[in-house]
């Protein structure tokens, strides 16, 4: 492919060079720089692509794609752009043939729900007949092959080729979690979006955006890319949530709403907490029935609502709507159970924000004839503003809590803790201690279970790896928890 045809329809290339050198790949790792490959010097947080022109001339590439040029540095087009992320991402997209044009993109964003939105959607479709891949925080299904995520939404190259191989291996769909960072850094500006979910938002991330503002304005940039489609593609907003409603009079379509108010198009009422499940009235624009769904929690109704929306904006009938939900399986990491013989419930949950876990701990205490015993941490590096905040959650709504370690990455786990345990201090005044060692945090909050009590294991997930300093070491929740089990006589 020519740089000209791989440039073509970029916006506002600033200058370029007079040759038009045949191009063979993308590279935005000068690492990965082969001969003939075009190099995009991304601008990072610790460190500027630019710093590797050199490197990636050396090592072969044709051109160089950047937001300014080093003169020293020759022997290669210098191609300059305003953003070489949006560049890199409208390349990639050119480079593997528009793979979503062929198909139908789903993008679900938000700061809770999305995973459970994402896997929802894709089994509805599923079992209308449609296949469908998947990409998102625990894996990536290309239709023939699934695999463990590298994180929630690619880098535009690698979202390309996964889009590529979806539609390779025969896919029509695909519904993926958009990132807040991935809609930051262009990842998705050559995705073509055919309808955009928004299920919440509460705070997460404000290490990255700084304020709640701009973390919403971020998020709600994915609707600008469905409704800029001609015409307008669909929006499937959640009725309950004030900043998506607030997205309604920016769109020139008309959006879909979900939830449990009188507003919403596809509504949820009469909840009531059943035996592994939850039964609700499921009304789709009028056609009302009462639907078993085998997951626990008002949250995962919200999510049932924004499946079926999505569901019935690309044509499914509700009879299969209906029948996708009742045979809806779970879902990795969100309230999986850890099942072994024992006469109490444990359960691994990702709620790793205080709404999530608020939510989380509500739906298990409707649900829990005995105690509600939970262990959970914060992430270091991340946002220190929800730390306090999941504590009180904690404080309001568990019998016992153990604080301990989530990923503490470079921060001090001491002092992370403190932090969580303050807010837990604050609505109360016992039932709380901390344990820094997450196994045994996990080992003593199970041994402490007595029959009818539910133990949470909040904060991680599906998640297999526990990052402290500059390590990242195996470590899940779920085999920590079948291993004490297993020590206290119980087997699977």
């Amino acid at each position: 492919m020519r740089l000209s045809r791989l440039l073509d329809g970029q916006d506002e290339i600033q200058a370029r060079g007079a040759v038009d050198p045949e191009c063979v790949g993308l590279a935005y790792d000068s690492r990965r720089v082969t001969p003939g490959k075009v190099f995009f010097a991304l601008p990072g947080e610790n460190t500027d692509g630019l710093e590797f022109a050199a490197d990636a001339i050396e090592r072969g590439a044709v051109a160089i794609v950047a937001e300014r040029k080093i003169d020293a540095v020759a022997g290669a087009e210098w191609i300059l752009v305003p953003s070489a992320r949006r560049a890199l991402a409208q390349a990639a997209s050119v480079y593997y043939d528009g793979p979503s044009k062929n198909l139908k993109v789903v993008g679900v964003t938000g700061t809770n729900g999305k995973t459970t939105v994402a896997y929802m959607v894709r089994h509805l479709l599923r079992q209308a007949g449609v296949s469908t891949g998947m990409l998102g925080t625990v894996e990536y299904d290309l239709g023939n092959r699934v695999f463990p995520a590298t994180r929630t939404t690619p880098e535009a190259l690698e979202l390309q080729h996964l889009l590529a191989q979806m539609r390779d291996a025969g896919c029509k769909a695909c519904v993926m979690e958009v990132s807040s960072h991935a809609l930051a850094q262009c990842r998705v500006d050559g995705v073509d979006f055919d309808v955009a979910v928004f299920t919440n938002l509460t705070q997460d991330h404000l290490d990255y955006h700084g304020d709640m503002v701009s973390y919403f304005e971020t998020k709600a940039s994915l609707f600008e890319f469905v409704d800029r489609r001609k015409p307008p593609g669909l929006a499937i907003l959640n009725v309950d949530d004030d900043h998506a409603l607030s997205l309604v009079p920016r769109l020139t379509g008309k959006p879909l709403l979900y939830g449990t108010s009188n507003r919403a198009a596809v509504r949820g009422t009469g909840l009531q907490p059943a035996t592994d499940g939850t039964l609700f009235d499921l009304n789709l624009r009028g056609d009302i029935s009462r639907v078993r769904l085998p997951l626990i929690g008002r949250h995962n109704i919200h999510n049932a609502l924004a499946a079926a929306g999505v569901a019935l904006e690309l044509g499914l009938e509700s009879k299969v709507i209906r029948e996708g939900l009742e045979s809806m399986p779970p879902v990795p990491g969100r309230l999986e159970s850890v099942v072994a013989g024992q006469p109490f419930v444990v359960l691994v949950d990702y709620a790793h924000t205080d709404d999530a876990l608020r939510a989380v701990l509500k739906a298990l205490r409707d649900d829990t004839k005995g105690r509600l015993i939970v262990a959970f941490g914060c992430g270091g590096n991340r946002d220190a503003g929800k730390r306090r905040l999941m504590g009180e959650a904690a404080g309001l709504l568990a019998d016992e809590v153990i604080i301990t370690t989530d990923n503490p990455r470079r921060e001090d786990p001491a002092e992370i803790a403190r932090q969580v345990g303050s807010g837990f201090e604050s609505v109360r005044g016992k039932g709380m201690e901390i344990e820094l060692d997450r196994a045994r945090a996990i080992d003593e909050i199970i041994r402490r279970a007595r029959p009818g009590d539910t133990v949470l294991i909040a904060g991680k997930g599906h998640e297999t790896c526990q990052e402290i300093g500059e390590t990242v070491m195996p470590f899940d929740d779920r085999e920590h928890a079948r291993a004490t089990l297993a020590a206290l006589g119980y087997e699977e």
